[in-house]
C-alpha cells in the first residue's frame, strides 16, 4: 500500500516522512504516479473548482509586490476572510476581478503564508493582469475565483520564485479565454457595488449567476 499525507496543520511536513508522498491538498492528488487512471477534469494546466467570490476594499500589504517582486498585488483584508481562508486550502488560483470605478480584468492570486517570504498569518494576494499607471487603495474590489493551478511551494531564489509567479501568470491569461472559465466575467457579483466599507466571502452570490 502507498501512502500519501496531506498534513491539516501548515509548516509540519516533516512529521510525515514516513509518506510515500506529502501533498498540500487532494487538489494534488495524481493518480497516474501510481498506477491509476489520471483524473479528467484537469484542463490545459488548470483545475475547474466550485466558484466562491470574496469583496471588500484594497489595501496596503507588505509592500514587497511592486518594490521585491516588480508584480502589484491588490490586497485584501485577511482578517475579514478568516472562514473562507480556512476552507480553502492554500495555493494559486484564478478568476476575473472587478474594480467599481476601473472595469473587469483577469486576476491570479496566491492564498497562503507565501513560505519564501514564511509569512506569519494566511493571506490573500490577487495580481491584476493588467498595467495601471497609479494605486488604488481603498478601491472596491471583488473578485470571483473560478480555477486552481498549483500547490504554494518554496523556492531556492528571488528569481525562481518570480518566474514561477510569471509563469502562472500567463497559464490564468490563457485559460481565462476557455468558456468554462470566460463565462464568470459576466457575473453581477463583480459589478453590483458593495456597501460602503462592507466586504463579502463565500458562496452567497452563487445564485446571482451560477
Amino acid at each position: 500500500m502507498h501512502v500519501i499525507a496531506v498534513p491539516s496543520v501548515p509548516k509540519r511536513t516533516d512529521e510525515f516522512s514516513s509518506a510515500d508522498e506529502i501533498i498540500n491538498s487532494l487538489l494534488d492528488l495524481r493518480p497516474e504516479k501510481w498506477g491509476l487512471p489520471p483524473f479528467n477534469d484537469w484542463i490545459e494546466g488548470t483545475l475547474p473548482i466550485d466558484p466562491w467570490f470574496i469583496g471588500g476594499p484594497v489595501i496596503k500589504g507588505f509592500g514587497r509586490g511592486s518594490k521585491v517582486l516588480g508584480i502589484p498585488t491588490a490586497n485584501l483584508a485577511a482578517e475579514n476572510f478568516s472562514d473562507i481562508l480556512s476552507d480553502h486550502t492554500s495555493g494559486v488560483y484564478f478568476g476575473w476581478a472587478g474594480l467599481s470605478k476601473r472595469g473587469i480584468y483577469k486576476m491570479v492570486m496566491s492564498i497562503g503564508w507565501n513560505p519564501y517570504f514564511d509569512n506569519t498569518e494566511k493571506t490573500i494576494e490577487p495580481w491584476l493582469l493588467h498595467g495601471f499607471d497609479e494605486d488604488f487603495y481603498g478601491e472596491e474590489l471583488r473578485l470571483v475565483i473560478v480555477g486552481y493551478i498549483r500547490p504554494e511551494a518554496n523556492f531556492p531564489s528571488l528569481e525562481s520564485l518570480i518566474e514561477r509567479i510569471h509563469e502562472d501568470g500567463r497559464i490564468a491569461e490563457n485559460a481565462l479565454d476557455l468558456p468554462e472559465y470566460a463565462k464568470y466575467k459576466e457575473s453581477p457579483y463583480l459589478r453590483n457595488p458593495l456597501q460602503e466599507g462592507a466586504a463579502t466571502g463565500g458562496n452567497e452570490a452563487e445564485q446571482e449567476f451560477i
